[in-house]
Protein backbone atom coordinates (compact mmCIF):
# COMPACT_ATOMS: atom_id res chain seq x y z
CA UNK A 1 0.00 0.00 0.00
CA UNK A 2 1.30 3.79 -1.11
CA UNK A 3 2.36 5.71 1.48
CA UNK A 4 2.46 9.01 1.08
CA UNK A 5 4.77 11.50 2.62
CA UNK A 6 3.84 15.31 3.50
CA UNK A 7 5.94 17.93 4.50
CA UNK A 8 5.89 21.63 5.13
CA UNK A 9 6.47 23.82 2.08
CA UNK A 10 9.87 24.48 2.97
CA UNK A 11 10.93 20.75 4.14
CA UNK A 12 11.82 17.81 1.05
CA UNK A 13 10.08 17.08 -2.02
CA UNK A 14 7.23 15.11 -1.22
CA UNK A 15 7.48 11.39 -2.13
CA UNK A 16 5.56 8.37 -2.04
CA UNK A 17 6.71 4.81 -1.18
CA UNK A 18 5.53 1.95 -2.98
CA UNK A 19 5.19 -2.26 -1.50
CA UNK A 20 8.37 -2.53 -3.01
CA UNK A 21 9.93 0.33 -0.96
CA UNK A 22 11.07 2.56 -3.88
CA UNK A 23 10.45 6.09 -3.41
CA UNK A 24 9.03 8.18 -6.36
CA UNK A 25 7.48 11.76 -6.44
CA UNK A 26 3.87 11.14 -5.76
CA UNK A 27 1.67 11.45 -9.25
CA UNK A 28 -0.34 14.56 -8.09
CA UNK A 29 1.78 16.48 -5.04
CA UNK A 30 -0.12 18.86 -3.13
CA UNK A 31 1.42 22.61 -3.72
CA UNK A 32 2.35 23.91 -0.04
CA UNK A 33 1.42 20.18 1.73
CA UNK A 34 -2.05 21.11 1.48
CA UNK A 35 -4.89 19.40 -0.44
CA UNK A 36 -6.62 21.66 -3.11
CA UNK A 37 -10.07 20.57 -3.59
CA UNK A 38 -11.09 21.31 -7.22
CA UNK A 39 -14.12 22.43 -8.10
CA UNK A 40 -17.11 20.29 -9.70
CA UNK A 41 -17.76 20.63 -12.85
CA UNK A 42 -21.07 20.63 -14.46
CA UNK A 43 -22.55 17.51 -16.12
CA UNK A 44 -22.44 17.41 -19.73
CA UNK A 45 -25.27 17.98 -21.68
CA UNK A 46 -27.37 14.65 -23.27
CA UNK A 47 -26.36 14.05 -26.06
CA UNK A 48 -26.83 11.37 -29.20
CA UNK A 49 -24.31 10.22 -31.59
CA UNK A 50 -25.66 8.36 -34.95
CA UNK A 51 -23.65 6.56 -37.86
CA UNK A 52 -26.18 7.61 -40.43
CA UNK A 53 -26.77 5.78 -44.11
CA UNK A 54 -28.47 8.25 -46.36
CA UNK A 55 -29.63 7.42 -49.56
CA UNK A 56 -30.16 9.92 -52.75
CA UNK A 57 -32.81 9.78 -55.40
CA UNK A 58 -30.50 8.13 -58.05
CA UNK A 59 -29.43 5.44 -55.61
CA UNK A 60 -26.43 6.84 -54.39
CA UNK A 61 -25.06 6.02 -50.60
CA UNK A 62 -23.32 8.35 -48.25
CA UNK A 63 -22.55 7.20 -44.64
CA UNK A 64 -21.59 10.22 -41.96
CA UNK A 65 -21.43 10.31 -38.35
CA UNK A 66 -23.21 13.09 -36.65
CA UNK A 67 -24.24 14.47 -33.07
CA UNK A 68 -26.94 16.22 -31.09
CA UNK A 69 -29.08 16.47 -28.42
CA UNK A 70 -31.59 14.68 -30.11
CA UNK A 71 -31.78 11.98 -32.69
CA UNK A 72 -33.42 14.58 -35.33
CA UNK A 73 -30.42 17.06 -34.71
CA UNK A 74 -28.03 14.07 -34.95
CA UNK A 75 -29.44 13.10 -38.19
CA UNK A 76 -29.27 17.12 -39.20
CA UNK A 77 -25.85 17.13 -38.37
CA UNK A 78 -24.35 13.86 -39.80
CA UNK A 79 -26.58 15.15 -43.24
CA UNK A 80 -24.30 18.13 -43.29
CA UNK A 81 -21.36 16.10 -44.99
CA UNK A 82 -23.19 15.03 -47.25
CA UNK A 83 -22.43 15.71 -50.79
CA UNK A 84 -24.28 19.21 -52.04
CA UNK A 85 -25.27 17.91 -55.69
CA UNK A 86 -27.91 16.20 -54.61
CA UNK A 87 -30.99 15.62 -51.88
CA UNK A 88 -30.26 13.11 -49.04
CA UNK A 89 -32.86 11.11 -47.19
CA UNK A 90 -31.62 9.14 -43.90
CA UNK A 91 -32.79 5.17 -44.33
CA UNK A 92 -30.78 3.61 -41.51
CA UNK A 93 -28.76 4.87 -38.38
CA UNK A 94 -27.53 3.21 -35.53
CA UNK A 95 -26.52 4.71 -31.63
CA UNK A 96 -22.99 5.38 -31.23
CA UNK A 97 -23.12 6.93 -27.88
CA UNK A 98 -26.09 7.87 -26.04
CA UNK A 99 -29.51 6.74 -24.08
Amino acid sequence: MPVLEMTRPNGPVDTHQDSAGSRELPPFPARNGKLIRLPLAQAAPKQRILAVEFRSADGRHWNAIGGGATVAAAIIDARESCPDNATWDAVNWNDLYGD
